[in-house]
């Protein structure tokens, strides 16, 4: 895995300021988006957005994008984080509400047709540096 921070990533060409138009422009996509905007008995585990609205979605994932930190994983898939420092969202478990989120992951930025989100919380993260500057970033 490779991790770049926000501002490397830019400079270097590896994370692209753009987000497509449409979100939920392919099945894929509209299915991580219901997943993740309201919670269903066909998962035992998810996060849910603070709001189910597709603007809510939007802005978290655009956010996530112009703010966040880039992990190239293992299968060469950009992913991006943002820690928020407020509630992004709720985690669902079994059928109970169990806890605030308070950070976004986006994943497959690079692919307009798997690019999707789903808020996580902060305590998940673990930290890495910079492979470029060495700043410590979230991931």
């Amino acid at each position: 895995m490779q991790y770049y921070c926000h501002d490397c990533a830019i400079k270097n060409g590896i994370l692209k300021p753009t987000i497509p138009t449409l979100l939920t422009g392919t099945q894929y996509q509209l299915g991580k988006y219901l997943k993740h905007t309201a919670p269903t008995s066909n998962c035992n585990f998810n996060t849910i957005f603070a709001g189910p609205a597709s603007s809510t979605y939007q802005n978290f994932i655009v956010t996530t994008v112009a703010s966040g930190h880039v992990q190239i994983d293992d299968q060469g898939r950009t992913n991006v984080t943002w820690v928020a420092s407020r509630q992004t969202g709720i985690t669902y478990n079994h059928n109970k509400f169990v806890g605030p989120t308070d950070a976004v992951k986006v994943v497959s930025h690079d692919d307009n047709n798997k690019i999707h989100g789903f808020p996580i919380h902060s305590s998940e993260l673990g930290v890495a540096k910079c492979i470029l500057c060495g700043r410590p970033i979230p991931y």
